[in-house]
C-alpha cells in the first residue's frame, strides 16, 4: 500500500507531553510511519488550539489570558519533537478549531459586533488577526509543517452565528481560505476535517473546500460520523469529488474501550481499509491515544503492528505473529487466540445489534442512556425517529430475545477468555501479568454488568407497556444485582475497575462511580415517571409527554448531545440545551427538542406545557406545526403556559418543537394536548 501518507494522531485531547511525544516521533519513525498529528487540549478554553502555545505579537494585549507555564512547556517540548521528526524526514501538524478568539476581543473591538451580538467574520479584524496568530505560529514552532482545520466545536459557532453578511457555506469558504492563504503564503500546509453529520451540510463544505483549491487534503473518519465498531463505513467519501482524500481512523478505542479492554482489530481493520481503498485516499491517519492513555507497552499495541502491516505491504498475520512472540514470548500463541475473540465479545458488550450503547467506552450514566434511546430500543414495540449520528443506517434491532443472547454470549466468552489467562499467569512476565489481568477481569465484569444494565432497562420499560406489578420486583432485583457486581469488580481490581475511571485519566481526583450513580438516579426517575404518568392518565386528555422520562417517546427528535435531560425537585424534565448551559458551550450553547404528539382534527387543541429554566427571565421558541410562539416568564419556579393549536387540514398529530433562544436554559416537564 504506497501511501503519501502514514500518520498517527496523538495527546488525544490532553496537554502535551514531552517525553511521550519524543518517544512517538522516535517509534514513528522505526515503524514506517512519516506523519504526525497533535491534538492537544482542543477543547480547553485557555489551552486549547494553536491560540493556547502560541504568544501573540500584534495582538500581545491577549496574551495575559494564556497560561504562561503551558505556552513554555508546548514552546520546549513540541519544537524539540518537530526537531527530532524534521530529521527523520516526519512531517508534523497541530490540530486547531476555528472560529477562536480572546475573550475580550468583543468589549476590546466593538466595531466587529452586528445588531445581534454576535461577531461579524467579514469584519477586517477578523481576518488581520486570524492571519497573524497563523504568522506567530509558525514563527514559535517554524519546524512544524501544518495545521489540521475544524469548523466546529468552538466557542464562537461559525456556522450558526446570527445576521451575518454571508451564509454558512460562504463563511465556510471565507474563513478557511483566509487560513488557506495564509499557510500557503509561509510554505506551510492547510488540512481540513469536514465533521459534518449531515449529508446537506458535507455536501456543501466539500463543494466549499473545492472552490477554494483542489489541492486542499480532506480528511474524514472512515465510519460513517463517530467512532465504532459497528457503525457503516463513511458514504460521505463519495461527496469529495476533486480533493485528495486523507482517512481518519480510531485504533484506540475512544468509543470502544478506550484501552481498558482487552482488544485487538483483526476483522475491523481488513473491512475499514478494503472499503476506504475504494476511494484511493493519499493517506491513513490513526488516533492511538485518548485522555492520557495510549497502546505503547501494551497488549493492544497489536492494532499499531497491524496498521503498520498494512500501510507499508507487510504480511498481517506475520506482523501479529512477531508481536505476540516479542512482547510475550513464553505465551505468544495462547495470548494471540485469547485476543482473536475479544473482537466479536465487545461488538456484543457494548452495542445491541451495532446500536452505541455505552458512554465513550464507560458505563452510561441516565441522561446518556435517555439520550440515546436505550430506552427506547428496548420497548416490545421500538419506534424511533432520532435520526442521529449513532443510529446505524436503516438500522434493524432486531428481536429483544437476539439481543438478551448477545450479552449472554458475550458474558459467557469473556470469562471463559478470563479463566484461560489466569492458566497462563506462570508464563507472562511478572511485569505485564497485572496489565494483562485488569484488561481480561475488565472485559468479564464489563460484559456482565452490561448484561445486568440491558435487562434493568427491559424491566423498566416493560412495567410501563404493561403495567404488570411483577416488573417492579424485577426493577428493584436487578438494581440490587448491578450493585452487587460492580461491588465484587471493585474487590477485584480497585481503582482500576473501568467503570470507576474519570474522563481524564490524568486526573488526579478519586475515580467516580458510574455504577453508584446510575443506579441511584435510574431509580429515583421510575418513581418519579410512574407518579407523572399516573397524574396524567388522571386527567382526561388527548395526549401528554413527560418530557426527560424514558418512556416520552412521541417520536422524539433533538439536537444531538445538547438535549439533556434532567431530574429536578419538581419531577423529570428535558432541556433545550445542556445541563452545563453557560459552563461549556464550546461546541454549542443552544439546543432543541422535539415530539409528535396526538391531536383532534379538524378542531381546536389547548396545548398546555409546564415548563422552568436554568438562569433568569428566559425566552422559548415554541413552534407547533408551523406557528412559532415566544414564551417569556420573568417569576422564578414552574409556570404554565396554555397555547391554540386548531387543526385544519384532517391530521391527528402534529409536532412541537422547543428552541432555546436566550441566555437561560429552558426545562420543559410536560406538554399535556385537551380540547
Amino acid at each position: 500500500m504506497n501511501k503519501d501518507i502514514k500518520g498517527i494522531n496523538v495527546c488525544n485531547p490532553v496537554d502535551v507531553d514531552k517525553e511521550y511525544l519524543l518517544y512517538t516521533v522516535e517509534y514513528a519513525h522505526n515503524n514506517g510511519f512519516n506523519h504526525i498529528q497533535i491534538n492537544g487540549p482542543i477543547h480547553n478554553y485557555v489551552k486549547g488550539n494553536i491560540d493556547g502555545m502560541t504568544p501573540y505579537k500584534k495582538y500581545a494585549e491577549f496574551n495575559g489570558d494564556k497560561d504562561s507555564d503551558y505556552v513554555s512547556l508546548c514552546l520546549d517540548a513540541v519544537n524539540e519533537a518537530c526537531d527530532k521528526a524534521d530529521s527523520y524526514g516526519i512531517k508534523v501538524y497541530m490540530w486547531h478549531h476555528e472560529l477562536e478568539m480572546p475573550p475580550e476581543f468583543k468589549s476590546r473591538y466593538p466595531e466587529i459586533v452586528n445588531s445581534y451580538g454576535d461577531i461579524e467574520v467579514t469584519h477586517p479584524l477578523v481576518r488581520d488577526f486570524l492571519e497573524n496568530k497563523l504568522r506567530d505560529f509558525f514563527d514559535c514552532y517554524p519546524k512544524m509543517s501544518g495545521i489540521i482545520l475544524t469548523l466546529h466545536e468552538t466557542q464562537i459557532p461559525l456556522l450558526k452565528l446570527k445576521e451575518q453578511k454571508l451564509s454558512p457555506v460562504e463563511r465556510v469558504k471565507y474563513v478557511t481560505k483566509i487560513l488557506f492563504d495564509t499557510c500557503r503564503a509561509l510554505g506551510k500546509e492547510l488540512i481540513v476535517r469536514p465533521f459534518a453529520s449531515i449529508e446537506d451540510d458535507y455536501v456543501m463544505m466539500a463543494k466549499a473546500y473545492e472552490e477554494i483549491s483542489e489541492d486542499l487534503i480532506v480528511m474524514d473518519k472512515w465510519t460513517q460520523f463517530d467512532w465504532s465498531l459497528t457503525m457503516p463505513s463513511n458514504r460521505f467519501f463519495s461527496k469529495i469529488q476533486h480533493n485528495p482524500l486523507a482517512v481518519e481512523a480510531d485504533i484506540y478505542g475512544e468509543f470502544f474501550g478506550r484501552g481498558f479492554l482487552p482488544l485487538m482489530l483483526y476483522d475491523h481493520l481488513k473491512e475499514k481499509f478494503s472499503y476506504c481503498e475504494g476511494y484511493s485516499p493519499v493517506g491513513y491517519v490513526f488516533r492511538i491515544d485518548r485522555a492520557g492513555g495510549h497502546p505503547f507497552g501494551d497488549i493492544n499495541e497489536v492494532n499499531l503492528a497491524i496498521t503498520k502491516a498494512y500501510l507499508n505491504g507487510l504480511n498481517v498475520d506475520d506482523e501479529i505473529d512477531k508481536f505476540f512472540a516479542d512482547r510475550y514470548p513464553d505465551a505468544a500463541k495462547e495470548l494471540k487466540e485469547l485476543m482473536k475473540k475479544t473482537e466479536d465479545i465487545i461488538i456484543k458488550t457494548i452495542y445491541l445489534n451495532g446500536y452505541y450503547f455505552n458512554q465513550q467506552s464507560f458505563f452510561p450514566d441516565l441522561n446518556h442512556s435517555k439520550n440515546h434511546y436505550y430506552f427506547e430500543i428496548l420497548r416490545q414495540n421500538c419506534d424511533m425517529d432520532s435520526n442521529e449520528w449513532f443510529v446505524p443506517r436503516n438500522y434493524d434491532r432486531g428481536s429483544i430475545e437476539k439481543l438478551l443472547q448477545d450479552k449472554e454470549e458475550a458474558e459467557t466468552g469473556a470469562m471463559e477468555l478470563f479463566n484461560r489467562f489466569e492458566a497462563l499467569k506462570d508464563r507472562v512476565p511478572a511485569e505485564d501479568y497485572k496489565a494483562l489481568y485488569d484488561k481480561f477481569a475488565n472485559l468479564m465484569y464489563g460484559a456482565q454488568i452490561w448484561n445486568i444494565l440491558t435487562r434493568l432497562i427491559l424491566c423498566y420499560t416493560k412495567y410501563f407497556d404493561t403495567r404488570d406489578d411483577s416488573c417492579i420486583g424485577d426493577f428493584e432485583a436487578y438494581i440490587e444485582i448491578m450493585t452487587q457486581k460492580r461491588d465484587e469488580a471493585v474487590k477485584a481490581l480497585g481503582d482500576d475497575f473501568f467503570c470507576l475511571k474519570k474522563a481524564t485519566l490524568n486526573d488526579d481526583s478519586a475515580a467516580f462511580d458510574y455504577i453508584g450513580e446510575f443506579v441511584g438516579e435510574i431509580k429515583d426517575s421510575f418513581y418519579k415517571e410512574k407518579a407523572a404518568i399516573e397524574a396524567a392518565e388522571s386527567e382526561e386528555l388527548i395526549d401528554y409527554v413527560i418530557c426527560g422520562g424514558a418512556m416520552e417517546g412521541h417520536r422524539l427528535q433533538k439536537e444531538v448531545n445538547f438535549s439533556d435531560t434532567l431530574i429536578k425537585e419538581h419531577g423529570l424534565c428535558r432541556l433545550a440545551g445542556s445541563s452545563k448551559g453557560a459552563e461549556w458551550c464550546a461546541i454549542n450553547a443552544h439546543g432543541w427538542f422535539s415530539y409528535l404528539v396526538k391531536v383532534v382534527p379538524n378542531s381546536k387543541n389547548i396545548i398546555k406545557i409546564s415548563a422552568d429554566a436554568l438562569g433568569a427571565n428566559p425566552e422559548m421558541k415554541v413552534t407547533i406545526g408551523g406557528e412559532e410562539h415566544i414564551l417569556t416568564r420573568e417569576e422564578n419556579g414552574v409556570s404554565e403556559y396554555e397555547l391554540i393549536y386548531t387543526e385544519a387540514h384532517g391530521d391527528d398529530s402534529v409536532r412541537i418543537r422547543f428552541d432555546k433562544i436566550s441566555n437561560a436554559t429552558p426545562c420543559v416537564y410536560t406538554i399535556k394536548v385537551c380540547r
